[in-house]
């Protein structure tokens, strides 16, 4: 149950700092970004470098809204998705893989009415979440392969990249489900 409140908690803060207008009611927003941080001060490295992560995307965001639109709109958008980015950060750093996926099978619950299994559900969530880290080494090995080949990580390599981490990706997913149905 506190979980769920957590999840519901962080859609609505996540919702609401873009549906305030833009004046300083977004300082409390980031306010109480900032009060999150320093409670939770054992994962402050990881909010702080997950943020400098999401910075590209904002900058992106900030110059396209500037093309099509005001100076100060623009800002306010970057602002907004600062904040949002930096919750979201927050929310996973505060919560395990294990508590995403019962939240999730209890937001599913009222489908067993239509005789879903929300059991399965749970369990496609956690495999899900679980397989985001794994991946990523993948592709880092990859990468690793491709330098020590002498081959550069670009567009036009790209068939080979893909097809070994496919193919990794592959072999993943064949164990997983041989381990699934011996249970």
């Amino acid at each position: 149950m506190k979980n769920l409140i957590k999840f519901l908690l962080f859609l609505i803060y996540s919702s609401l700092v873009f549906f305030f207008p833009n004046n300083e009611v977004i300082f409390v927003f980031i306010f109480i970004n900032f009060m999150a941080i320093v409670i939770n001060f054992r994962n402050f490295n990881r909010i702080i470098s997950g943020t400098f992560k999401f910075l590209p995307f904002v900058f992106f965001t900030f110059i396209f809204n500037f093309l099509f639109d005001t100076f100060f709109n623009a800002l306010w958008i970057g602002i907004k998705l600062i904040i949002v980015c930096n919750i979201t950060i927050f929310y996973s750093c505060t919560t395990s893989v294990v508590g995403v996926a019962d939240t999730i099978k209890l937001l599913c619950s009222p489908l067993k009415f239509f005789n879903v299994n929300t059991d399965d559900i749970k369990i496609m969530v956690c495999i899900a979440l679980s397989m985001i880290p794994v991946l990523k080494n993948d592709l880092y090995e990859v990468k690793n392969a491709c330098i020590a080949k002498n081959m550069k990580f670009n567009i036009s390599n790209m068939k080979f990249i893909l097809s070994k981490f496919l193919l990794t990706l592959l072999k993943r997913v064949n164990s997983i489900e041989e381990s699934l149905i011996t249970k």
